[in-house]
């Protein structure tokens, strides 16, 4: 009798086990807030999350979903709210009463309130783009683009308070995005990969888009299922806000210790990039990249914010002068208003965070009375690899000595130091986990001359 329910048991569990297509991911994690999300079924039963500070097993509380799940995957995000700052909490999903993952307990940490109170907190980031998993059938022909997966896993093996993803965090092929049922396909099929698991659980994800997770190669506004992938990204990256209140566009911000993050949107709204860049000599004001909307939410956040470091992530490159039409450097309109914009406001701290080129750098340029600007671009993570010594771009008068690197890799960036001597160091780490590259930027880099 006892070896029978034993295996009811066992094969009760492989049955919820089964009911889970991916998960769990921590989304954003705030003072009193956090989001965590898990992929399910159509077949599960009611599922819900049980959360309760480390220290007090006895105050457990229970979140069940509410959404009606009728599709073969049903992304969750479940928000949970009134919770205890600067306090290790830990969850576990269960299905009918019974926990999904009985040996697992997954545990993340609510942000201190250290404002007025104490040194503004070090922490430590991972940075990358381009995760392309190769899928036989949808792959097109030939040698398969996709490199080693396990460098995901490597990712989770590295010490870091969040990760951002750059873009390109998914390849959808021809046979995805021509349809909305492809489009889904690709984000549960890419989401449930093994090595995609640990790193996601482990640590709070924020993330923005480039051409590849939005629709074809080199995509702009006129896609027409742009807003099918809108809302796969909402449904599978859970961040505070997206775009313009939730109705168009992904950008947003969010704020880490002394550093604020703009998380960009190059797609949503932007023209062709076969649009000239310049009439009769001056620059195109119809040609956009983030659109009128999104430009000025951008310049008034960048004026309200107080931080140290203001990143800019963006799924392409900004400032290098030799590349393609991908760069905002490319649309001339937009990138003088806005480096023009940083420069006259005088406002310190700015740093480009981009990707997409399936190699990582360093480009850093002066600008006449101001400080020295810095984009760094780290990709890619999985994806193949660009031959940059074949280009123009192989010899580069704006890239770093030394930051050029071509492999799979990804970046580490740390925040750390006493107030007012605050520091960014940038590390390249391969796919062995090894750093191969590292470079630091002092706060008073970027700094205006007193």
């Amino acid at each position: 009798m006892k070896k029978i329910l034993l295996l009811l048991a066992i094969l009760c569990g492989h049955r919820i086990f089964a009911q889970i297509v991916a998960g769990p991911m921590l989304g954003y994690v705030e003072h009193r807030e956090a989001a965590v999300w898990i992929e399910v079924d159509t077949k599960v039963g009611k599922i819900g999350i049980q959360y309760w500070p480390k220290s007090n097993l006895s105050n457990k509380i229970t979140l069940f979903c509410k959404q009606e799940l009728k599709h073969r995957n049903n992304p969750i995000t479940f928000v949970l709210p009134e919770l205890q700052m600067n306090t290790m909490y830990q969850y576990q999903f269960e299905i009918d009463g019974k926990a999904v993952f009985p040996s697992k307990i997954y545990e993340f940490k609510t942000k201190d309130l250290w404002e007025w109170r104490k040194p503004a907190p070090d922490f430590k980031f991972l940075y990358g783009s381009c995760v392309y998993l190769n899928d036989s059938l949808y792959d097109r022909p030939g040698k398969p683009y996709g490199q080693n997966p396990i460098i995901l896993e490597k990712m989770a093996d590295i010490e870091a308070d969040f990760n951002i993803w750059g873009g390109d965090n998914l390849y959808l092929r021809e046979a995805d995005y021509s349809s909305a049922s492809g489009i889904q396909y690709r984000y549960s099929h890419d989401r449930a990969a093994k090595e995609y698991q640990r790193v996601l659980a482990t640590r709070p994800n924020y993330a923005t888009w480039d051409d590849h997770d939005y629709g074809p190669n080199d995509a702009n506004s006129s896609f027409d299922l742009k807003n099918v992938t809108y809302n796969c990204y909402k449904n599978y990256f859970p961040q505070r806000n997206y775009g313009n209140n939730g109705l168009d566009g992904i950008y947003q911000s969010f704020k880490f210790s002394d550093a604020q993050f703009f998380m960009m949107d190059d797609r949503f709204y932007r023209s062709a990039n076969e649009l000239p860049d310049t009439l009769n000599g001056k620059p195109n004001d119809d040609k956009v990249f983030y659109g009128k909307q999104q430009l000025n939410w951008l310049k008034n956040a960048l004026l309200s914010s107080n931080a140290v470091f203001k990143f800019i992530v963006n799924g392409g490159q900004v400032l290098n002068p030799n590349a393609d039409k991908e760069c905002l450097r490319s649309y001339a309109a937009e990138y003088n208003e806005l480096i023009d914009f940083i420069k006259t406001n005088k406002i310190e701290g700015v740093l480009f965070l981009t990707g997409d080129r399936h190699f990582s750098e360093m480009h850093k340029i002066s600008t006449a009375g101001f400080y020295d600007l810095y984009d760094f671009t780290c990709s890619p993570i999985t994806s193949g690899v660009y031959a940059v010594d074949k280009t123009k771009e192989n010899v580069n008068p704006t890239r770093v000595d030394g930051s050029l690197f071509v492999g799979n890799n990804f970046a580490r960036i740390g925040i750390s130091g006493p107030k007012n001597e605050r520091k960014v160091s940038f590390e390249i780490i391969d796919q062995q986990g090894e750093k191969k590259w590292e470079y630091i930027i002092s706060q008073t880099q970027l700094r205006l001359a007193k």
